[in-house]
């Protein structure tokens, strides 16, 4: 009796987790696989990794029903929308974001070219109801506006990166916490662009004595340092970089990311040295190497600060936590 009340438990969670569905690229065409999970919400996670052998083209109308994240993780691609007149284009650690428009879309896939892309679908409604539940009528104004007319990108940071990696967790799950958990990710990854790509458009009215123009370089400086985080410069480097004078530099970023520079540069290292240490077979000392400390006492000591826990014990921690 118990064995069967068990296998029927069992069974009950596992049909009520979030399922992976595969599809394979058939094998005379090229290699890869499309994949994707959808949430209790209706929210849409898939990956698509693809190689063909020959250029591939593809046409399909993109759904009204929802609002799309892109994200390109190898080579890029480009679509042409029809009677839009317009061809947008993604490339290598960039992402997007859009409403979908309802017209068709032709896009081509170039043969022998490796394909990696994650993208998001959130349906219409449960995005305005995430509106509507966490933000005031005018913000939710500029949000839409913002993100429901045009196309929006901005680079993919290590942050963005991190919570990707942290989806395919979601398998350790089972029941609805496989479906808390997933939905908790779409809701980080959410409030992750959302600053990224809105903060300055969104709130330069408050920064008024900051010009365009500054904002675009502070922008850049952003870009630069998440691009060579273990290497990142100085800020009398990026300064001159981004042909801003430190003072504009520096407390311009404060007020955009609502942190200093040096410590905007701790927190990124520290983040992606959290996922070596979960993915990798790198030691405290490489790690440390690889997100740009000198001396792995000081990273040791960084890493404990913020995550809680020795780096050495990171991993461990963590698979503890998810067997629970």
């Amino acid at each position: 009796m118990t064995n069967q009340y068990m296998t029927k438990l069992y069974h009950d969670l596992l049909s009520n987790s979030p399922q992976t569905v595969t599809i394979d690229i058939p094998a005379d065409m090229g290699t890869g696989q499309i994949s994707q999970v959808v949430t209790k919400q209706g929210a849409v996670v898939s990956d698509w990794k693809m190689n063909y052998f020959s250029d591939m083209n593809v046409q399909g109308v993109s759904c009204e029903d929802y609002i799309q994240f892109l994200f390109c993780f190898n080579d890029g691609v480009s679509w042409n929308i029809a009677d839009a007149r317009q061809s947008v284009s993604i490339q290598k650690g960039e992402s997007c974001i859009y409403r979908g428009h309802g017209k068709m879309e032709y896009l081509c896939y170039s043969g022998k070219k490796d394909f990696l892309f994650k993208n998001i679908k959130i349906p219409m409604p449960y995005f305005h109801k995430i509106l509507n539940d966490y933000f005031e009528d005018s913000e939710i104004n500029a949000y839409e506006k913002k993100l429901l007319t045009g196309i929006s990108k901005v680079s993919v940071t290590p942050y963005m990166e991190h919570i990707f990696a942290e989806v395919k967790d979601f398998t350790q799950y089972r029941g609805g916490l496989g479906y808390l958990f997933l939905e908790s990710k779409v809701f980080e990854l959410l409030s992750v662009y959302l600053s990224e790509v809105l903060e300055l458009s969104i709130l330069s009215s408050s920064y008024i004595s900051i010009s365009k123009s500054d904002r675009d370089s502070i922008t850049e400086a952003k870009r630069i340092i998440d691009s060579q985080l273990a290497f990142a410069p100085s800020c009398e480097e990026l300064s001159q970089q981004v042909h801003l004078s430190l003072t504009k530099l520096t407390r311009g970023f404060s007020s955009f990311y609502g942190m200093p520079i040096h410590q905007y540069i701790i927190e990124q290292r520290l983040i992606q040295a959290a996922q070596l240490l979960l993915d990798g077979d790198w030691n405290v000392g490489e790690v440390a190497a690889i997100v740009g400390y000198g001396k792995p006492s000081n990273f040791a000591a960084a890493f404990k600060k913020k995550y809680g826990v020795a780096p050495k014990h990171y991993r461990e921690t963590r698979f503890n936590h998810t067997k629970q």
